[in-house]
């Protein structure tokens, strides 16, 4: 082989590497915020759902926040009751959401911190108009009765 011929086989096989390293590491971009996606998503149904049944009488099947969170998953369908967390669907690690009832808000907090994707509260003020609000990272709400926020 030529010398020119040795010169374009080696340029080319490190721009084909190149590719390959920034095809991975924007795979691996597009799948963490998949996953941020599903858990916003996930914790904004969830909160929904809550909103929803609080405003019925419990004589209807309403839930009242005396419920604990494992009665309150159970009351809206997302497991048999006997788990306070729930599986993210479409996430691409092992992420569970977790709720947390206090006398006046219910936060739902999504992931684990360990698959590099931030964590997500969604938080329900029960007291006064019903707003909920979504944060993220350090900024993210903590669960009820176990300190923090």
């Amino acid at each position: 082989m030529g010398q020119q011929q040795l010169l374009l086989l080696v340029l080319s096989t490190v721009i084909v590497g190149l590719a390959t390293v920034a095809g991975i590491q924007a795979f691996d971009e597009n799948q963490q915020q998949a996953t941020q996606d599903a858990m916003v998503q996930r914790g904004t149904t969830i909160i929904s759902d809550i909103k929803a049944e609080l405003s019925k009488p419990e004589q209807l099947g309403g839930i009242t926040y005396s419920a604990t969170p494992k009665n309150v998953f159970g009351q809206l369908g997302y497991n048999d009751g006997t788990s306070a967390t729930v599986p993210v669907e479409g996430a691409s690690a092992n992420v569970e959401c977790e709720l947390g009832l206090g006398s006046s808000k219910a936060v739902v907090l999504c992931g684990d911190g360990v698959s590099g994707v931030q964590k997500v509260s969604v938080t329900l003020n029960a007291s006064g108009n019903g707003e909920v609000s979504t944060a993220f990272g350090d900024n993210a709400a903590s669960i009820p009765g176990t300190g923090g926020n």
